[in-house]
Formats: structure tokens, C-alpha cells, sequence
């Protein structure tokens, strides 16, 4: 029985081995691709099926298809998808050996004309096919971010994304998330921010540069890096141009909608959120309330936004929509988008505060640090974007347009310091623990409205215009901190084992700040294209006026105990506070700050540019921009403050010019030339003094605007569709760049960090990009080599024989500040469009960098190298409904920031063989670890 059995399994096996062997003689492939036939774009989605059989397929992202085990014979093949002309057929005859391939399929729109109105194409705008025409098309050098690519990315704000492009990388805040972008090794100071090719302005207190993930990355169509400026862009951009082109109205009806959720893993029951009770906060300080002349007093605070709560997994949410369509025969078109975001994240912290004054022992500058401690941040981030456009095409000739866009963000930032484990009382035996909160709530708004024209006065001339308001404004009300002090005792092993009876509460501090930027600018652009010699050249000229007014306020109330006798450890309920002395403390406004001010920037900017082609396949673009800046600011201070007020003004000739020279269709090498320039925030021109952790902060009224001279050279490759390889070079020369120094200002111990010009510094580099898709699979990557020199003296604490200890100047070169010599990105990429699923897995890198710079030699604080790697996919489950995920730092890779100084070194300062913590590498000294955990976020999307 058993062996009739195994009879018969192997009968069948070699039965179903025969008919495979045979099927697979009869059964060849059928391949071919699918295009647009206007703009050649990959018709990914297209379905492709033989009439009257079971088979079929889905075209994929680089507009191939693939149909296998096809029986031998003649077929009829369709083609069709939505949005275009009647289904095409092809007869097909499959042989019984080798792959048939059947001829690109060229497909039309179903768009047709309408009176007086031109639409110029109709392909899919969010696509990476469609910005990959735009690159190749363009007369500057750029990378840009599809709408497509955006959605499917792990990230959900413009900040994060733009680590995604080629030689950008984020300055992140303390809870891990990107707010800033450095373009090129160039910090954040030295790039602008446009929308729709208009620039906004910055709710930052101190800088010009725009926090980014202030924007939700949903609301975009296309995110543009622009890495070389033309005359008619304003000139303020050494590093580059972020450009935000919000969405458009669609050619037909639009309706889509995401809802999602998720969490951190960072915060859970022993590690929970901690919150505090906002509610009660008065926008406005008691002198706002009371007068000028008021000095204020404990019952003026009340203490709700210092009392807390505990929240084990918070959930994080977004939700997002947008709606248009064209109507009045598609002459009116209309679209708005929304988006809203809540996210609960944070970061577990370890720190070691550095002395502002280095040693003299034993091989002079060395580290000396007063406190080290562990700290818990809780950050709530509620944003909320909204943005609409309004178009109408009058005829041809004639096109208005209108679009508002409003952002707002709410933050809401605990931060709790458990106890400090170093100090200048600090043993073996004893040492200090210092308990402290602080409770920060952050309000950002930016509006803009921008009313636009385009109007063909000729066949030759050509005329647009805009005419824009914005504001951005900042608020920080009641930001209140308190703490407590304790010496701790110690047994021999380092165990605590008693606190000693000096506990008491030290004090609180309560701070006002707010600021507001707002904008009137006019922009116009004249077009003249006229024929000379048999080649068409182009003609512009045009300019800007733009008028600023920015308000800054600031108020700091400081409140010390009435007692330091010994108290229990307890609540700030149970602290007696006062002004000392209540007469003139600093909560009395006769204390006046100079971070209290009006300033004023008026910009006019003219400018002339040809672009023609002098070969048949080089064109040449250039010219000249003049940029008048006049700026001036008045401070609350007494007449007798020194720099209470002033005025700058300087005039800037940035030319510029760009060859592109077409070796084929899809290859490009361009070689370009510009001067850019970047202007001081008024925060740092203002004379103010702000107390720091560290250093506290000054501000300098002599201060200059930085000059620069740029070159690019790149060679494109658009192989077709989504592909690209680009290689490219940069050169930067920065004349009086700034610079943060901590500097000396008043006596010896006296230590500030200020902005200062550095000497000419330089900044080259290499960018390589790739993307190819194989069928299903793709790989996307970008590298970026950048080294940058600059040389300032710095200062040398250390001891002379026969001197003593003496401080000497000595110079030193270092890299610009922020700037990374190796940044890259690494991702791969799975689409099947006919099972709906697309998944990205994107690793990100960024090598070391100076994040702050020292006064001293051989000082400056570093950041280690840090990466990222995430996951993100969506997964259509009916015709219009999908779901995805995000899912962030799969690694849980710390920020680390470190000194190049060996802790044995460190150690030999200390007495009572105390020995600095958190140190896992001989060769450097770590000052501080951020841990920020996994989060991720699943939701549902529905597209009409």
C-alpha cells in the first residue's frame, strides 16, 4: 500500500514536471512600454490586456508591462487608462521561441481646446516624470521633489523632506525633529525661503531663515532646491533657494482626503509626557496690563503653567484635504487644501555644561565642566496650514491669479531636569543635584497673499506682475522655569545616600517675547522676444520694492525665594517669592531691555537679462541685478545706551551668467556663474543682551552683510521617466562671512557668544544624484562631497613657565560652521500599480560637523555622524481608498555632540578622582546625547 502510494506521487510529480516543460515551450513573454505622446511621460497605472483571454497586465513606473506564459499564437493588444483617447489596439503574433516586443504605445490626451483659453499640456503635474522635464528644461541648476514623492515619503513636514535632496541636510531641535535647512554646507542664514516663487517672511525672533516644519508637506506640489540664482531671483541665497509650489487648480474635479494616527515608543508608563495646563496663560505681561512705570509683583504669576501632568502613550494625528475643480468652461479655476497636524514627541537628553572659561591644566584649553545632568523634553506640535488659489483666463493673452496661504503652529514644550551630578562643590563624597522645570508655549503664524497677473501685450512683449502682503509673527507668552537646589551625600561606592539639609528653592523666571515681520512688495517683468540675425532672443527686465516693518518685544520678570533657610523638597506652591529688591528688580520695567525695538528694511532691486541661443545647442542666460538695501531700527533704551538706534544702508551689483549646452535630447552640462549676498537678521544688528545657559547673548551693531562669488559646473542625463544622473561641482567664495563667537565684553570672565564677520572663507564640493527604475523596483540615491575653510584667531589659555598663566592669540582653520563633509541618501523602492502598493525604505547621512563654534583653540563643539533610516508604504485596498504608513527611526540613532579632546585629559582637573560621565570613547568627549525612539503613523487616504 505504501509503495503504490509513493507510486503515485511520483507519477504526478513527473506528470505536472512534463506539462510545465511543455507549457513553458508553448508559453513566451509579451513586453512593450507606454508613453504620453506630448510630453513623453511613463503611463504608469495603464492597463494592458489581450482581447478575449485571461491575460493581462498593469504598466509599471518606467511605463513598461510585462504579460508571461503567453500560449503561441495571434492576439489583439489594448491599451487604455483614464484621462485618455479611445483604447488602442495592436495585433500581437507570439512565437514559440524568444520574447515579443511590441512597439511604444503613444497615447493622447482627452483634452480639448476651449475658446480663447490654451491649456499647455495636461500630464500628471505631481509627477516625477513631470519634474524631471522640469530640471531638464530649466534655465538654472535645481533638484526638485514631486508631489508624488513627497506623499510617499516617511516624512510629513517640508523640514524632514528636504533632507531627501541632494546636498541638504537639517539642523534638527530638541526633540529630533528638522526644523532648518543647510544647502551645500552653507548654514541656514545663508538660504531663503520662496512660495510660489515669492519670498515670505521669517516668525524666527532673531533670523531671517524660515523654520520648515512649519509647513505641511501634504500642501505642496512640487518642492524646488534652486542651487543657482538668474538676475530676475532676488539675490539673497549664497547656499540656495527653497521654493514651495503650493497646488494648483486641476484641468477637472479633485477630491482627496488622509486621516492617521500613531505614537512614539519614546513616551510609555515609566517614561511618560509630561504636560502643563495652558490655558490660564496671559498673552501680555503685567507692564503690558499695568503700565510702563509697574513694577510687578509674585501674585502677578499665576503658577498653572507650572503645575504638570503625565500622559502615557499620547497619540499622534494628521488629517488633510483638498478640493478643486474649473469652471465658467474651465475658464475659472479654484482649489483649497488643508492640513492639520498633532504630534506629542520629545527626546531623553545627557549633558555636560562646559565652563566659559577652559583651564590652564594640564596641556592648556582644557574642558572644564560645571554641571552634568539628564533631561526630559515633552513637545506637543499642533499645526494647522490651509491655502487656496483662484485663477481666471480671461483669453490667451490675459491670466489673473490669486493665492493666500496661512500656517500656524502651536508648540507646547516641557522640559524637566532631573538632577545635575557635577558641580564647582562637586566630590567624590558630595555633590550638588539641582531639580529644575521650564514650561514654553510657542505660537508661529505666516500668512501671504499674493495677486498676480500675466498679460501678452504682443506677439513679441510679454508683461507679469505681483503685488503681495505677508506677515509672520512669533509669541512666546509666560515662558516660566523654577528650579531647586540639594547637595546629595555619597557613599564610597557613589551611592546616594542622604540629601544634607540645605534643600531650598532658588527662585523662577518668567519671560514675554513676541515678534512680528510684515511685508508689502511689488514685483514686474517685462518680456521682449524679438528676432536678431535669425535667432529669437529674450529680453528681461523688471524689479522689486518691498517694505518691512518689524516689531520685537521682550520682557523677563525674575523672582528669587524670600527664604533659603531649609525647606523639604516640594512644590513651587510652597515657595514664598518676591522681587530683591522689589523695588527695582529686574520684573520692574524701568529695567529696559534692547531686545525691545522697531526696525525698518526697504529693498529696491532692478534688473536686465538676455538668454538666447548663440549654437544650436548652447544657450546662454545673463545679466545684471542692483539690489539698494536701507535698514534701520530703534530701540526702547534710555539716549545715553550706546547704539541705541542706527541705520545701514549698501548697494549690491550681483551679475550672473549661465550656459547650457545640449549634447542630445536628454543630456545637459551647464556651467554657471553668480554673485549672491546675505543680510544680517535684525536680531543680531540689535545691541540686546538675553541670558543663555552657557553664554549669554549679544547682538552687534556692526555687523556686515556677507558677499559671495558662486560657479557650478553640472552634466544631466534624463534617460526618460522618472530616471536621472546628475553630476555636478561647486565653488563658493564668502567674503565677511558670519560667524557665532563666544567673545569677551567687559572684564576677563565676561563671556558672550556674538555674531562677527569671519575673514574670506571658501566652500567647494561635489554632488552626485541617481535614479533608476527596473520595472518594479527602483533605487534612488544622492552623495555630496563639501569642504569649506575659514580662519579666525581664536584664544590660548594655558601656562608659561616663568610667566604664568598667560592667554595667547593664535589663528586656526576650521570648516564653516554647520557644513558636513559627507552627506548622502539610499533609497529603495517597490511599485506595482496593478497590485496598488508602493514602499520605500530611505536611509539618510550626514557626517561631522561644527555645531557650535568656540572662542578658543581647539574648542568648537561638534556633532557626530548621524543617520536615519525609515520606512513608508501605501497599500490601495478599493479603487479610491489606500492605506499607509511612516515609519521614522527605525535605529533609534542618537544626536550626539562632542569635544575633540580626550576625557583622560579632562579627568586630571578634577580632584577627589571624580571623572566626567556618559563617556564610551577615549579619543572625545561627549557633551550631550539626544535619544529620540521609533515613531510611526498609519492612516487612510481616499483620491476622487
Amino acid at each position: 500500500m505504501q509503495a503504490n502510494r509513493l507510486f503515485f506521487v511520483k507519477t504526478l510529480f513527473t506528470l505536472f514536471l512534463i506539462v510545465g516543460i511543455l507549457s513553458a515551450s508553448f508559453a513566451q513573454t509579451i513586453k512593450g512600454k507606454v508613453f504620453d505622446r506630448n510630453t513623453g511621460e511613463a503611463l504608469a497605472g495603464a492597463n494592458i490586456v489581450l482581447k478575449n483571454t485571461k491575460y493581462a497586465a498593469i504598466v509599471n513606473i518606467d511605463g513598461s508591462y510585462t504579460i508571461k506564459a503567453v500560449t503561441p499564437g495571434t492576439y489583439t493588444l489594448v491599451v487604455s487608462i483614464v484621462g485618455y483617447q479611445s483604447p488602442q489596439e495592436t495585433t500581437v503574433v507570439v512565437k514559440e521561441k524568444g520574447i515579443t516586443v511590441v512597439p511604444d504605445f503613444q497615447l493622447l490626451t482627452n483634452a480639448k481646446s476651449l475658446v480663447e483659453v490654451v491649456l499647455v499640456g495636461t500630464a500628471d503635474k505631481r509627477s516625477d516624470n513631470a519634474v524631471r522635464n522640469i530640471e531638464k528644461n530649466s534655465d538654472i541648476v535645481q533638484n526638485i521633489l514631486s508631489e508624488k514623492t513627497i506623499q510617499l515619503l516617511p516624512d510629513v513636514t517640508v523640514a524632514n523632506a528636504l533632507q531627501r535632496v541632494s546636498g541638504v541636510t537639517i539642523q534638527r531641535d530638541n526633540s529630533g525633529e528638522g526644523r532648518y535647512a543647510i544647502i551645500r554646507g552653507m548654514a541656514q542664514r545663508y538660504n531663503n525661503t520662496l512660495v510660489n516663487g515669492i519670498k515670505i517672511p521669517s516668525p524666527d525672533d532673531k533670523y531671517r531663515f524660515i523654520p520648515m516644519d512649519i509647513f505641511p508637506s501634504e500642501m505642496l506640489e512640487r518642492l524646488e532646491v534652486i542651487k543657482a540664482l538668474t538676475p530676475n531671483m532676488e539675490g539673497d541665497a549664497i547656499g540656495g533657494t527653497m521654493n514651495l509650489v503650493m497646488k494648483s487648480a486641476p484641468d477637472r474635479f479633485l477630491f482627496s482626503a488622509n486621516v492617521s494616527g500613531g505614537y512614539s515608543t519614546l513616551f510609555s508608563s515609566s517614561r511618560p509626557f509630561t504636560a502643563f495646563d495652558h490655558s490660564t496663560i496671559n498673552k501680555l505681561s503685567p507692564s503690558e496690563i499695568r503700565g510702563n512705570n509697574y513694577a510687578g509683583t509674585a501674585g502677578d504669576f499665576p503658577l498653572n503653567n507650572v503645575h504638570y501632568t503625565n500622559r502615557s502613550y499620547p497619540v499622534n494625528s494628521t488629517m488633510g484635504a483638498t478640493i478643486g475643480d474649473r469652471f465658467l468652461n474651465k475658464k475659472l479655476g479654484v482649489i483649497v487644501s488643508a492640513s492639520y497636524q498633532n504630534f506629542y514627541k520629545g527626546a531623553n537628553s545627557q549633558n555636560l555644561i562646559q565652563s566659559a572659561q577652559p583651564g590652564y591644566n594640564p596641556t592648556g584649553n582644557t574642558p572644564v565642566f560645571t554641571d552634568a545632568y539628564e533631561r526630559q523634553y515633552s513637545t506637543q506640535t499642533n499645526r494647522f496650514g490651509i491655502q487656496n488659489k483662484i485663477d481666471y483666463v480671461f483669453n490667451s493673452k490675459n491670466k489673473i491669479a490669486l493665492f493666500n496661504l496661512y500656517v500656524h503652529q502651536n508648540e507646547y514644550q516641557t522640559r524637566f531636569t532631573p538632577d545635575t551630578t557635577v558641580g564647582t562643590n562637586s566630590s567624590a563624597a558630595s555633590r550638588s543635584v539641582d531639580v529644575s522645570y521650564r514650561s514654553r508655549w510657542q505660537i508661529q503664524d505666516i500668512y501671504n497673499a499674493t495677486l498676480q497677473g500675466d498679460h501678452q501685450l504682443s506677439s513679441l512683449v510679454k508683461l507679469n506682475w505681483s503685488a503681495v502682503y505677508s506677515i509672520a509673527k512669533s509669541q512666546v507668552p509666560d515662558m516660566a522655569s523654577y528650579n531647586f537646589n540639594a547637595n546629595v551625600i555619597l557613599d564610597p561606592s557613589g551611592k546616594v545616600t542622604r540629601v544634607d539639609s540645605t534643600t531650598y528653592g532658588t527662585g523662577m523666571h518668567r519671560i514675554w517675547q513676541r515678534n512680528k515681520d510684515q511685508d508689502y512688495a511689488g514685483y514686474v517683468n517685462l518680456t521682449y522676444t524679438p528676432t536678431i540675425l535669425n535667432t529669437k532672443v529674450e529680453f528681461e527686465t523688471g524689479g522689486l520694492y518691498r517694505a518691512k516693518t518689524r516689531d520685537n518685544f521682550y520682557n523677563d520678570y525674575s523672582l528669587k525665594a524670600i527664604s533659603t533657610t531649609v525647606q523639604p523638597f516640594h512644590s513651587i506652591d510652597q515657595i514664598g517669592l518676591a522681587f530683591s529688591p522689589a523695588a527695582n528688580g529686574t520684573g520692574a520695567v524701568t529695567a529696559v531691555n534692547a531686545n525691545t525695538y522697531t526696525a525698518h528694511e526697504y529693498i529696491a532691486a532692478a534688473y536686465i537679462q538676455a538668454k538666447f541661443m548663440l549654437l544650436k545647442q548652447l544657450q546662454i542666460l545673463g545679466g545684471l541685478r542692483a539690489e539698494n538695501t536701507q535698514q534701520d531700527y530703534t530701540t526702547v533704551m534710555p539716549s545715553t545706551f550706546d547704539a541705541k538706534n542706527g541705520t545701514i544702508s549698501y548697494v549690491d551689483l550681483l551679475p550672473s551668467v549661465h550656459l547650457k549646452y545640449a549634447l542630445k535630447a536628454n543630456q545637459n552640462i551647464r556651467l554657471s556663474y553668480f554673485k549672491s549676498v546675505s543680510r544680517p537678521g535684525f536680531g543680531e544688528l540689535v545691541p540686546y543682551i538675553l541670558p543663555g545657559e552657557q553664554f549669554d547673548e549679544i547682538g552687534n551693531p556692526y555687523l556686515k552683510h556677507v558677499q559671495a562669488d558662486n560657479l557650478d559646473l553640472r552634466y544631466e542625463l534624463f534617460p526618460g521617466h522618472a530616471d536621472q544622473l546628475l553630476l555636478g561641482a561647486f565653488y563658493k567664495q564668502l567674503q565677511n562671512p558670519i560667524e557665532y563667537f563666544v567673545t569677551r565684553n567687559g572684564g576677563p570672565s565676561a563671556l558672550f557668544i556674538q555674531p562677527g564677520n569671519a575673514n574670506n572663507a571658501t566652500n567647494y564640493g561635489f554632488e552626485a544624484v541617481f535614479t533608476k527604475y527596473f520595472g518594479k523596483f527602483g533605487v534612488s540615491a544622492n552623495y555630496t562631497y563639501t569642504h569649506s575653510e575659514v580662519t579666525t584667531n581664536k584664544l590660548f589659555y594655558h601656562y608659561v613657565a616663568g610667566t604664568g598663566v598667560t592667554t595667547d592669540v593664535v589663528s586656526q582653520t576650521r570648516p564653516l560652521q554647520g557644513q558636513a563633509d559627507h552627506v548622502g541618501n539610499l533609497s529603495f523602492l517597490y511599485k506595482d500599480p496593478k497590485a496598488g502598493l508602493d514602499v520605500q525604505i530611505a536611509f539618510s547621512y550626514t557626517g561631522d560637523r561644527i555645531a557650535q563654534v568656540s572662542q578658543y583653540y581647539n574648542l568648537d563643539t561638534w556633532q557626530k555622524p548621524f543617520s536615519s533610516l525609515d520606512l513608508s508604504f501605501e497599500k490601495r485596498l478599493a479603487k479610491r481608498f489606500s492605506f499607509y504608513a511612516k515609519i521614522n527611526n527605525l535605529t533609534n540613532e542618537p544626536n550626539r555632540l562632542y569635544l575633540k579632546t580626550a576625557p583622560s585629559v579632562i579627568n586630571q582637573s578634577f580632584s577627589g578622582g571624580y571623572t566626567i560621565p556618559y563617556q564610551t570613547n577615549a579619543n572625545y568627549t561627549i557633551v550631550q546625547r539626544d535619544s529620540y525612539k521609533l515613531g510611526f503613523l498609519g492612516g487612510f487616504r481616499y483620491k476622487f
